[in-house]
């Protein structure tokens, strides 16, 4: 079946540049643990005078600055909005396709392009076989080109209606990359049709469609591209909790790294027990740092292919959460409790001596890039926060938070968040945490958080 995205699931009888010195960052300590609650965080005070701007409606799936740092560009509302981050004026509102979702926003190197990928999910249909039942989801997706400057659409990159989930541009420009699937693997497939997640390269200027990248039945939802130019990494993701993946792929969530000039396929790191969020190398080229729903923190060596270290503690101890819940007003749902927290986004440092975790709880994380210690951490003004729009705390399925390795201690949430901690609320496609992207500016001193709320807050890095 060509042209649209395909799923197939089984189930046996059911289914100014930044203002400066307006924001810091804190150094902290506390140990890391692997597969185990952590300790309660240092209590340290919030980040201050930090500069906020309400962009959008509710979350944020993607912030990206400007190769000059001048300028944010944010996905929300349907729209990707444009900010000057000198005078914090809207310069642009760029509008999606009709009905689809923008995941992914980014600039070209030279600063004057801006591209967006967007999705939707177009229909879902299903079929009883025997004490099976079959069920079909069809995806849509396509790349918008924008002049940098004027907003203007260049062009539109459809490659037979593939999803278009991230973005990445090489470091010289030459090629835009594209995370898609599931791909049906037969044009003249009708029914149930195998499909694969992929990268799909692209010539910058030209805009053609040079090679494909194959990955394996698991959609890729994350992408990066290494600074010396020669590698890609993809990372594979289930679509909403479950959608996009054949049942036996489930538990097998890897990074794939490609060859960027031969687009062969070099190596799969496997290791992650759910799906990957993030994916960022280091300046140099010589580590890749991974981060899934499992709250495991990934660092590999790209010339040796070896899992250097594994870190796990991006989760709120239960001791956080009951204060965190006893502090919430009963009358009132401005800041019910945060998820238990996994890393939804990733940086390194400009100097490679930090890993930078934007986690689901909106608390920013560093780890030392060698050792994965946690070195510090960084709460926002006004944390907690959240938005009800959200996965708060997904408990079934191959996203559920807690892995099978640990079974946290039941926590009773008093109040009328109760349900909010429990269930997952809010119309496709569904995101999980409060902060939802977050981007290292180009001069590496300020972080750009998307949250939630659909605010974007900048938070200056001492």
């Amino acid at each position: 079946m060509c042209g649209v995205m395909l799923a197939i699931f089984a189930a046996s009888g059911h289914m100014k540049a930044p203002i400066a010195n307006r924001a810091f960052a804190q150094d902290g300590k506390a140990k890391a643990q692997d597969s185990r609650p952590s300790a309660p965080l240092p209590a340290e005070p919030p980040a201050k005078n930090a500069v906020v701007f309400s962009r959008h409606a509710d979350y944020i799936p993607s912030v990206a600055f400007s190769p000059d740092g001048k300028r944010l560009a944010s996905a929300g509302d349907n729209s990707v909005k444009v900010t000057d981050l000198e005078t914090g004026k809207e310069l642009l509102k760029l509008k999606n396709s009709r009905g689809m979702h923008f995941f992914s926003v980014a600039y070209s190197p030279d600063g004057r392009t801006l591209v967006g990928a967007q999705s939707m999910l177009k229909e879902r249909s299903s079929r009883r076989t025997g004490d099976t039942t079959i069920t079909t989801f069809v995806y849509h997706g396509e790349v918008l080109v924008w002049d940098a400057q004027t907003g203007q659409v260049k062009t539109r990159l459809n490659d037979d209606n593939g999803t278009a989930w991230a973005l990445a541009f090489s470091p010289d420009g030459k090629w835009l990359a594209i995370a898609t699937g599931p791909t049906p693997q037969g044009k003249d497939c009708k029914n149930d049709c195998p499909a694969f997640g992929e990268i799909t390269l692209w010539e910058a200027g030209d805009w053609k469609l040079i090679r494909r990248l194959r990955a394996s039945s698991t959609p890729i939802r994350a992408i990066a591209f290494s600074p010396d130019g020669q590698l890609i990494a993809g990372g594979s993701c289930l679509i909403d909790g479950g959608r996009g993946t054949a049942f036996e792929e489930e538990s097998r969530f890897e990074v794939f790294l490609w060859d960027a000039q031969s687009g062969d396929l070099k190596q799969k790191l496997p290791g992650h027990i759910k799906s990957i969020t993030s994916l960022a190398f280091s300046p140099d080229s010589r580590l890749l740092a991974s981060a899934g729903y499992d709250r495991n923190l990934k660092i590999w060596d790209c010339r040796t292919y070896e899992l250097k270290k594994t870190v796990s503690d991006m989760m709120l101890s239960v001791e956080e959460m009951q204060t965190i819940a006893d502090a919430t007003s009963d009358k009132s749902e401005k800041n019910p409790a945060p998820p238990v927290s996994w890393l939804n986004a990733l940086s390194f440092s400009r100097d490679g001596k930090r890993v930078i975790g934007g986690s689901g709880d909106s608390i920013i994380r560093f780890y030392d890039s060698e050792s994965a210690k946690l070195v510090g951490v960084l709460k926002p003004p006004g944390w907690p926060f959240f938005n009800t729009f959200a996965m708060i705390y997904p408990t079934t399925g191959a996203d559920s938070a807690a892995p099978p390795v640990y079974s946290p201690t039941p926590v009773i949430i008093r109040g009328s968040n109760a349900g909010l901690f429990l269930r997952m609320r809010g119309r496709w496609p569904f995101h999980s945490g409060s902060l939802n992207s977050m981007a290292l500016s180009p001069d590496g001193k300020t972080l750009a958080v998307g949250n939630s709320d659909g605010k974007i807050r900048l938070l200056v890095l001492k």
